[in-house]
């Protein structure tokens, strides 16, 4: 019986144990997430390095999908490095730009314009990506990822492949 009492014990403490630490890893994680799309926007504003950017934009991404408010200081730049000069950042602009849950007639016809007409797959495929991760909202663009798509053995056909079942419409 004795022995009973402290099991139950035990369990007592470690179950109000797990909870705190499951309410302050939250709380530190919040405070993290915070700290990390700061840097990331300072880096996409100021640095001059493309890999820094680029980095900082799928971080960005990353992000935004998990809350959209954390990148809300970093849009106008993000916006604004879907026309950088560099390949790299386009791509991961537009990557970004489909996980930041902007408005989809707002973010939807810039990519399809970047899938439309630039002449990078990187970019294609970083559009292709914003696309897919937009969702259903991003119906208006299927007729162009079909047309992509019918190329099977290129990377961007496989990446418009992809999209369109990630906007949940049969092929």
């Amino acid at each position: 019986m004795a022995t009973a009492r402290v099991v139950k014990a035990l369990a007592a403490v470690a179950l109000v144990n797990g909870v705190l630490y499951l309410s302050f890893h939250q709380d530190a994680s919040a405070a993290d997430n915070v700290a990390d799309a700061k840097k990331y926007t300072q880096d996409l504003k100021k640095s001059k390095d493309a890999k820094v950017k680029a980095e900082a934009l799928l971080e960005l991404g990353k992000l935004a999908a998990i809350q959209k408010s954390l990148v809300a200081d970093a849009l106008p730049e993000i916006y604004k490095a879907l026309e950088d000069k560099d390949a790299t950042i386009r791509a991961a602009a537009a990557t970004c730009l489909g996980q930041c849950d902007e408005p989809s007639d707002k973010a939807v016809p810039l990519l399809l314009k970047m899938l439309k007409e630039d002449k990078d797959d990187s970019v294609k495929i970083g559009a292709i990506q914003g696309l897919a991760s937009i969702g259903p909202d991003a119906k208006s663009a299927l007729k162009t990822l079909r047309e992509l798509a019918a190329d099977k053995k290129s990377k961007v056909g496989k990446a418009a492949q992809k999209a369109q079942k990630a906007i949940n419409v049969k092929n």
